[in-house]
Formats: structure tokens, sequence, C-alpha cells
């Protein structure tokens, strides 16, 4: 019996939307953290690491890039760093969300900044 994929597998591999995740949020609670009766955390179900779920909690637009780090096999927080290209290798809405995740990531400390001088 193969093991479920995981949200993000599923996304990647064009199985679900990104608007889907709600959803499998809904399927993880309405089976007591147990589908598929396997016992395992919302981030794991959804295929996130803790750090990307977190973000994801405190801003839903970040799961663009975490989904984007996973297909670029790199941290969400690098692919928010590549700047003008984040809108495409996350394919945000637009730049302007884009550019605001990036902002808040620097804010909060979760992307190192960076002095251009």
């Amino acid at each position: 019996m193969s093991e479920q994929a995981s949200f993000v597998e599923a996304h990647l591999a064009g199985k679900a939307l990104l608007d889907d995740i709600d959803d499998w949020v809904d399927a993880w609670h309405d089976a007591d953290g147990a589908p598929c009766s396997r016992v395992q955390s919302l981030a794991s179900y959804l295929g996130l690491t803790d750090d990307e779920y977190a973000l994801w909690v405190e801003r839903p637009e970040s799961l663009r890039f975490a989904i984007a780090g996973k297909r670029m096999n790199r941290p969400s927080a690098e692919v928010a760093e590549l700047g003008g290209v984040v809108a495409a290798a996350a394919r945000a809405g637009n730049d302007a969300e884009a550019a605001g995740v990036l902002h808040w990531l620097k804010q909060t400390g979760r992307l190192p900044q960076q002095n251009d001088c």
C-alpha cells in the first residue's frame, strides 16, 4: 500500500491547487490528526517543515515561497531573497504581494537584512 502524498507533493504533481490547502487542513482535522490511520502533525501532513508551517500560519501568502523552494530544492527564505525573480519563481499573485512577503521576512528576522552599501 502506498503512502498518501502530502499537500505539497500533490500540488507539485498538479493534483492540488494552492487554494485546496484549506480542504487538506479540514481533512486532517476530520481525521483527528490521523489521516489514513497514521498520526502526524498538520505540518507533516501538508508537507511543510515546522518553520514553513509557522510562516504560513502567520502569512498565508508565504505558501508560494515554500512550494517554490521545494520545487527548486532550496529553502523558502532563499527563494524569497531572489528579489525580482520572486514573482515568477514563487508564482506570486503579483510583484507587490511578493515584495510584501519579502519585506515582512526581513522585518521579522527570518531573512537577514542586507547592507546595500
